[in-house]
């Protein structure tokens, strides 16, 4: 497993390679404080002249600031969270002890709130977030590496896993995880899926020869791995939701050659939780359906929820768990 300053390494290569946000910031935290809407008065003057990069959000009556502290091009030290009570005018500020085991060093990307629960998001790399769970408390209660969290039911989460940016093909997995309790569940994709199945007899049919595989860099010549994009729709916020899959399997002929697409997909699932666990269904629609349904930027779910019935038992299909550079979320001690 990368270590913390790798992990950093990694990430700033990634800025200068994707430009992405957050990478690097010019402003100090007396100014972002200042932006937030916090108060400066808890804070010393060396404090607020520290260069930071952070992020903001509100939910009232409070608002929230999360930073790092920069030393020049790198990030250091532990993460702080600031939170400020609009109706008291008390501020409490909190430091996350964050081992660098965990490697969830990185620039803050986003501060969610789902219930009970405070949920920061950091950038890590391009294959990889992590995510710190807070309390109300703001006591650290878990931590996961994922992105696009989606609400399912109270407390529970559905989120795609990290993913590594520079393989050869791409295929997203899905987890469940309880706030609360700290269970998690792979969802997605489920183990012998028939169109996932079909899918790949399609694909092997324009695999490459074994001779021109073996030239090919990037072309894991395997059926069943492809890339593989997965949309929520949306939940009905007691345990049942709905997704769209689109696959895509591209091969070249000779080396150094493009590769095209060969095969396509698109797909629908209907998830339910149930008393014996998670069930699903699964019903093949046309792409320009599946991109109609998740250009929607409002709750879908309710669109699709009769479309077919969950019925078959989730078997979680690890095949390409190898794909993700971290381990499976881990419940850490309340």
């Amino acid at each position: 497993m990368l270590d913390c300053n790798r992990i950093r390494i990694l990430g700033w290569i990634a800025c200068f390679l994707f430009v992405l946000p957050n990478c690097y910031s010019q402003y100090s935290l007396r100014n972002d404080l200042t932006q937030a809407g916090i108060p400066l008065t808890s804070f010393s003057n060396a404090e607020l002249d520290e260069a930071v990069d952070g992020t903001d959000a509100s939910k009232q009556p409070y608002l929230y600031f999360v930073y790092v502290r920069r030393d020049g091009d790198s990030l250091t030290g532990n993460p702080h969270l600031v939170r400020y009570d609009q109706n008291t005018g008390a501020v409490l500020r909190s430091e996350l002890q964050v081992d660098e085991k965990d490697n969830s060093c990185g620039s803050p990307l986003l501060i969610e709130f789902v219930d009970e629960y405070l949920l920061l998001s950091f950038h890590i790399n391009p294959s990889a977030n992590s995510v710190v769970v807070l309390d109300q408390q703001l006591k650290m209660v878990e931590l996961f590496y994922g992105f696009d969290m989606f609400r399912v039911a109270r407390n529970q989460i559905v989120t795609t896993e990290d993913m590594i940016h520079f393989a050869p093909v791409h295929p997203e997995r899905l987890e469940f995880l309880d706030l609360q309790t700290g269970t998690t569940k792979e969802l997605f994709p489920p183990k012998a899926d028939p169109l996932r199945e079909q899918f790949a007899r399609e694909n092997g049919k324009h695999e490459p020869s074994d001779e021109i595989c073996r030239q090919l860099e990037n072309d894991p010549c395997d059926p069943e791995l492809y890339d593989e994009d997965i949309s929520i729709l949306g939940a009905d916020g007691k345990g049942q939701f709905a997704l769209v899959a689109n696959r895509e399997a591209s091969h070249a002929t000779k080396k150094n050659e493009v590769p095209v697409t060969v095969a396509s997909q698109s797909a629908l699932y209907l998830y339910e939780q149930g008393k014996s666990g998670w069930l699903y269904c699964e019903k093949l629609i046309s792409k320009d359906e599946a991109n109609a349904l998740v250009n929607v930027r409002e709750n879908s779910y309710d669109r699709v929820k009769t479309r077919c019935v969950p019925n078959q038992q989730v078997v979680p299909d690890m095949s390409t768990s190898d794909f993700s550079p971290f381990p499976n979320p881990q419940l850490r001690a309340k």
